[in-house]
């Protein structure tokens, strides 16, 4: 490795950017292990301190594991950890949520079409054990159960496209997809028979991709995220109401009390 000396305020920083620069150019590569910690901190030129601070940052944006006694290695790109502490932060947001939803759309349609031409049998077979546990849940009424086979169900279907840009931009908000899916299940399913509504749209999904029909699988996805969008619509809207009754309700109850006075 090609390392220069470090000479900056932020010593870490500058660690961090040669890391990353030797990743992109290939020097380094994914699932090779660092030299240890002194060494590397005598070839740049710092404390061990700094290289350990740098090594936390680069560890939050996925670009090494630290494995306790085991070293350091280079990993294959994986910024959830660091998406997972943002997300609470951008679902605070008005209105994200459609947004997310719209997102969805774009690329989980495609995504669908491209499992369905592919037809990778492992990617497959993660779906269908999906459809299974969804199917239980309903059986059973565990609506956690279902969230969780939900979330299984589209990461699977990303990983049917074997694309790997389309499973990276999937993995980049997969944090936000998830909440989002536990949050439309949430919302839409009221009753059994919304759970098995849901279900069968996922059953739509699987058959199209399984028969290897791309756009059959691009129209059971749109069908499935425009229901889950004006489900939550539809939710929201009728949340609004119901706190806008409610208030007005209180104010009447004020009102008649100021009267009484």
């Amino acid at each position: 490795m090609n390392i220069d000396p470090i000479s900056s305020k932020r010593l870490y920083q500058s660690v961090m950017g040669q890391v990353i620069s030797l990743i992109t150019s290939g020097e380094l590569k994914t699932g090779e292990k660092l030299p240890p910690e002194r060494e590397l901190a005598e070839r740049f030129a710092v404390s061990r301190a700094s290289i350990r601070e740098a090594f936390r940052a680069l560890e939050i944006i996925g670009l090494i594991e630290v494995r306790p006694g085991g070293g350091t290695y280079i990993t294959d790109l994986n910024i959830n950890p660091f998406l997972t502490t943002l997300s609470p932060l951008f679902v605070r947001q008005a209105n994200r949520e459609q947004d997310l939803l719209e997102f969805r759309r774009l690329i989980e349609t495609e995504a669908a079409r491209i499992a369905a031409e592919k037809q990778l049998p492992q990617s497959l077979a993660d779906l269908r054990q999906a459809i299974s546990e969804m199917e239980l849940a309903v059986e059973r009424n565990e609506p956690n159960l279902g969230s969780a086979a939900d979330i299984l169900f589209h990461q699977a279907i990303f990983r049917c496209s074997d694309n790997y840009v389309l499973i990276k931009a999937a993995e980049c908000v997969s944090c936000l997809m998830e909440n989002s899916v536990r949050l439309n299940r949430a919302k839409i399913i009221k009753d059994a028979e919304q759970a098995r509504l849901l279900l069968e749209q996922h059953h739509r999904i699987l058959a199209a991709i399984e028969s290897g029909q791309g756009a059959e699988a691009v129209q059971a996805m749109l069908a499935h995220l425009r229901f889950a969008q004006a489900s939550v619509q539809l939710t929201d809207a009728e949340t609004i109401a119901n706190a806008g009754f409610a208030a007005g309700h209180d104010d009447l109850a004020a009102a008649g009390a100021a009267a009484e006075l």
